[in-house]
This record gives C-alpha cells, structure tokens and sequence, in this order.
C-alpha cells in the first residue's frame, strides 16, 4: 500500500523546476515518496487538521492522497472553574453562620464534613446556563484535539456509578449549530476549530469523577486539501529530496548552490502556512 501524503510526486517535480534545483526524481523516486510521506503527518499534528480528496487526485500514483475523513478516539477531563469557593459545592444548609470567619474559626470535624459533603458537579467549568435552572441547558465546553469534526459516532460520559454511558445512544445531539439545544452537540467554526458542548444537567447530580470522564469517538477532515498546503509539503519534500538524492552535474555545468536553495523552498513553504499558525492563536 503507498503511503499516504498531501500531494503527488508530479507537485514535487514543479516545486523543483520552479526552485531550478537539478535532479530527476524517476532517479529515486522512493526518495521523493518518503520525503512526501515525512512531511504530511507532522503537519496534520502542528495544526490538528487532516484533508481529503472525496475524488482522489488523478496524477497521483506513487502517492495515496486521502479521500476520506479520518476517525479518531479521544479521552478528555470535564473542565472546572479556575477556582472553586470553600463550600461551593456544598449542600446549602439552614442554619449558618453570620461570623465571616467562620472558616478560620472552624476545626477538624467541620473540615472532614465539608470534603464528605464535596459535589463535583458544582464544581463544572459552564460555557453558558445556569446549573440551578433546569429549563434550559447549561452546557460545558470541550475543545476536541481535531479540527474539522465532521460526526460524533460514539460518546461515553461516566455516571454516578463510575461506569460509561454512550449519550449517542441515550440522547440527542450532532454537529452543527442545528443541534444547539440537544444533550451534546459539536461547533465548528470558521477556522475549523471543533468543540464539544455537553449539557450538565444530562449528567448524573453525584458524578463519580470530573478526571477522564469523557470519551469520544469521532471523524474529522475538511473535504478538500487547500493549494497552499498541497504546494507547501511539495516544496519541503522537495527540498528534502534535494539534499538527499544522489545528483550527477557535468563537469561544464553550473554548480547549483543546493542547500542555499532548499532553505528557501522550506521558508516558502512556511510562508504558505503563515494562516494556520495564526488560526492557532
């Protein structure tokens, strides 16, 4: 099976026409299939993106160019406020305390009763809603590791009892803003960027644990790889292959400054990529 990679060897070729670095890659065109596949993992996890071509790409061969989204399994932690109030999360009782020092003032035992009485769910970080206010949702907010998230197949939230329930399979939810209002749902914005919105009060009142809590299983990919980033791991592959391939220059030929003009093809290549470093911000 070739490897897969975000552009073809024939954009490979172009890159190192346009650059006037020598060398042919029908000389060792595993070279250059390498040097492609080097560079297109790497940049699916600098910017958490992964692109497709639903119709593949004609010209490429050597190459498996993605046409389909990518699944993946991720685990993550319910988030909780910056900083949580001494008694917070506690059960309101009827009688206290009108002296502001009562927490200085008390001892051991009031201490000991106080983690006892502990209600992780108070403690939830809420994206907006109101937990007391059980009319509407209140929803926490997940930023998931992959951009562009296409469907949730599988969601496991812990209970009470420390188990997994699959909210796919119990709730209503998907992505996209039509789904505001379910159980969960998924935004992506304008830069791809997938969170995931769990409604608080779908959870169980004494969750077992806010740590782990969380497992999605989910596709991701934006259905088109942009020229800018097909271009962009050419020009590196290129210059790889460059450096690397065995090159034979006739004696009256002009000496090509090689290294010299692989750095400039890898700094044309991260000025193509200058949009998704700042989207990362």
């Amino acid at each position: 099976m070739a490897p897969t990679g975000f552009c073809t060897l024939e954009d490979v070729r172009r890159a190192l026409r346009k650059s006037n670095l020598p060398g042919d890659i029908s000389q060792d065109e595993q070279l250059a299939v390498d040097a492609i596949a080097a560079e297109t993992e790497p940049l699916e996890r600098r910017f958490n993106w992964y692109w497709y071509e639903p119709d593949g790409i004609e010209e490429a061969d050597a190459i498996e160019i993605p046409t389909e989204p990518k699944t993946r399994d991720d685990e993550h932690d319910i988030p909780t406020s910056g900083g949580l109030v001494h008694g917070a999360s506690e059960r309101r009782r009827k009688r206290t305390r009108k002296n502001s020092d009562a927490l200085l003032e008390s001892g051991p035992n009031y201490d000991r009763r106080r983690k006892h009485d502990r209600r992780p769910k108070r403690e939830i970080r809420l994206a907006f809603g109101e937990l007391h206010d059980k009319s509407a949702p209140a929803y926490t907010r997940i930023r998931l590791n992959r951009r562009s998230v296409q469907a949730v197949n599988e969601l496991y939230v812990v209970n009470g009892d420390g188990e997994f329930e699959d909210w796919t399979e119990q709730y209503d939810g998907g992505v996209g803003k039509l789904n505001r209002g379910d159980e969960y749902w998924v935004r992506v914005n304008n830069q791809g960027v997938s969170e995931l919105y769990l409604d608080v009060h779908a959870m169980d009142d004494d969750i077992a644990s806010l740590s782990n809590a969380v497992y999605v299983d989910f596709d991701h990919g934006r259905d088109e790889i942009p020229r800018n980033v097909r271009r962009a791991v050419a020009l590196r592959a290129g210059a790889t292959f460059a450096e690397e391939a065995t090159i034979e220059i006739p004696s009256n030929a002009t000496v090509y400054n090689v290294e010299t003009k692989a750095e400039d093809m890898r700094s044309e290549a991260n000025r193509l990529l200058e949009e998704y470093d700042e989207s990362l911000g």
